[in-house]
């Protein structure tokens, strides 16, 4: 197994640490290991990275049981499907996808029965994408409202996408002033690969890379 994710991922930390004292705040970098072999993340974990993203559920299932390490935290960043809730809720710590009020309701009730409270993020659809899952920004304070009412969902933030086909930096800065008039918030999960410099520029503190880290998948 190549070590070259190593090398990637040593050089990412630093520029973001570069950041954290630039900005004077504090980044969390999400490794978005889909499609990874779980060794990986246990070398990954091991040069201290703690926090590991996944969007599928019987893959992430499968990498969790064998890894075995409660102190890894598992985020949740795919589309969620109704059938699968029980599984996230059992397995994830973090969602980063909420856009509906059934999907609220349904994980506010198994993380009940597990008695567990989940993390969350509401995904905005910040360019009303057909092919995108979130919520019109315009949406956000009723469907905030709605969590805050729950006793087992904590929400955390708000994440997006943007359209990788435009210039990300409007997009970023609609989240980033949606984030700061909600004093109730402390997670903007946004930035990718391509584009998590400028996202950190604009207040974003969680970050999701992949590709720049496990290059493209194949």
């Amino acid at each position: 197994m190549s070590n070259d994710y190593i090398n990637n991922y040593k050089k990412i930390t630093n520029l973001i640490n570069s950041y954290k004292k630039k900005y004077n705040k504090d980044i969390k970098l999400v490794v978005v290991s889909k499609t990874q072999n779980f060794k990986k993340i246990v070398e990954l974990h091991k040069n201290g990275q703690n926090d590991f993203g996944e969007n599928y559920v019987d893959e992430a299932e499968s990498k969790i049981k064998q890894i075995n390490n409660q102190t890894i935290k598992w985020h949740f960043i795919g589309k969620i499907q109704s059938n699968k809730i029980k599984k996230i809720s059992e397995y994830f710590s973090w969602i980063h996808t909420i856009d509906t009020e059934k999907h609220i309701r349904k994980i506010d009730a198994f993380c009940s029965q597990l008695d567990k409270i989940m993390n969350v993020c509401i995904q905005i659809n910040i360019d009303n994408e057909a092919s995108k899952g979130g919520i019109h920004i315009d949406n956000f304070a009723n469907l905030s409202n709605i969590i805050q009412q729950m006793k087992n969902i904590k929400l955390r933030g708000i994440m997006a996408i943007p359209n990788p086909n435009k210039s990300c930096s409007s997009a970023f800065a609609k989240m980033k002033d949606l984030y700061n008039s909600c004093t109730y918030l402390d997670t903007l999960s946004m930035g990718m690969s391509k584009d998590y410099l400028s996202a950190i520029e604009n207040d974003a503190n969680i970050i999701r890379i992949g590709k720049q880290i496990f290059g493209e998948r194949k």
